[in-house]
């Protein structure tokens, strides 16, 4: 299975929002070996979207067999804007909450997934902060475009440059709750086992974060379902036929699911966007998925996973 790279160097806003992929992860497509970007793009999804201008035994549990869907060897390149009718699903507010903490900071770890949710997530800061109106956030925003999740262990304890600024480590900055988002949209370059070293991963996160953080919590976070009909289609250069766009979509939900069953099975707090943002014929939502590049968030999707973050932090009491 080749991997597949859903990132870019440019985004545009709210439902334009656009992902370009650097040409050095496109190569990964054709690689056989699992391989992190060194060269990220030049400027922040978030800062352009949202700125004011067989088994294994883990943590005690073992695996269960996944389907293997090995996608065809296309390059995404960088897409670019179309027009987009806004559609937004309404949002409930959250319950106004108690708290006797009153700075709160969360980090978020992923891939473009988690950076394009914008420097700081305003989105679920809000929703925060209006559940627990006596408690200041922080949010961190740790996504890395065009990386998978091996990357994201690395920045855990190392510091690291992305997009020409200096990034301090994740355990360095002390959160409170930290959010792990799967990685599913950058599964790994190869097919046998890569299910299996996916959850191998999240183990790996989540050992690594309690052990230089002490009393950290810890979310598992599945963002928004991919959409098989119009994967990619507005992006530029891009042309999916349809049995390439199941292929793609089927490897990225079973990432997406393979990290649900891990939450469930460690006990540890789900943010799932993914299940309901299914349709009923097993599709993503149109409505959470950008009308540009149709792989990332529209902004009623950004709002949608925000929203399953908030639900998940207060619905377990990670505040008090």
């Amino acid at each position: 299975m080749n991997i597949l790279s859903l990132f870019a160097m440019s985004v545009f806003a709210a439902e334009t929002m656009l992902s370009p992929v650097p040409d050095t992860v496109l190569d990964a497509f054709h690689s056989n070996t699992i391989s992190i970007a060194t060269e990220k793009p030049d400027r922040s999804f978030g800062d352009i979207s949202l700125s004011p201008s067989s088994s294994s035994n883990v943590l005690g549990t073992s695996t269960e067999e996944e389907p293997t869907v090995t996608p065809a060897s296309t390059p995404i390149p960088s897409p670019k804007p179309s027009p987009v009718v806004k559609k937004e699903t309404p949002v409930e507010k959250p319950v106004v909450t108690s708290s006797k903490k009153g700075r709160v900071t969360v980090a978020l770890l992923g891939d473009s997934m988690i950076d394009t949710l914008g420097p700081e997530a305003p989105h679920l800061k809000g929703m925060l902060e209006r559940a627990y109106p006596n408690t200041a956030f922080t949010i961190k925003n740790y996504g890395v475009g065009a990386t998978n999740i091996e990357y994201g262990i690395t920045r855990i304890t190392n510091g690291y440059s992305y997009l020409g600024n200096a990034i301090p480590s994740l355990a360095s900055q002390k959160p409170d709750i930290v959010v792990v988002e799967s990685f599913g949209y950058n599964p790994f370059s190869f097919d046998t086992g890569a299910i299996d070293k996916h959850w191998l991963s999240l183990a790996t996160v989540v050992d690594t974060l309690r052990k230089n953080i002490p009393g950290v919590k810890i979310v598992i976070g599945a963002t928004i379902a991919p959409n098989a009909t119009v994967f990619g289609d507005g992006a530029a250069g891009l042309s999916f036929d349809a049995t390439s766009k199941q292929q793609k979509v089927q490897v990225i939900k079973t990432y997406l699911e393979n990290a649900v069953k891990f939450a469930k099975s460690q006990n540890l707090p789900l943010a799932d966007a993914y299940h309901p943002s299914l349709d009923s014929s097993g599709n993503g939502k149109l409505a959470y998925i950008n009308g540009g590049d149709h792989i990332h968030y529209s902004d009623a999707g950004r709002i949608f996973f925000g929203r399953k973050i908030a639900d998940a932090i207060i619905g377990n009491k990670l505040i008090y």
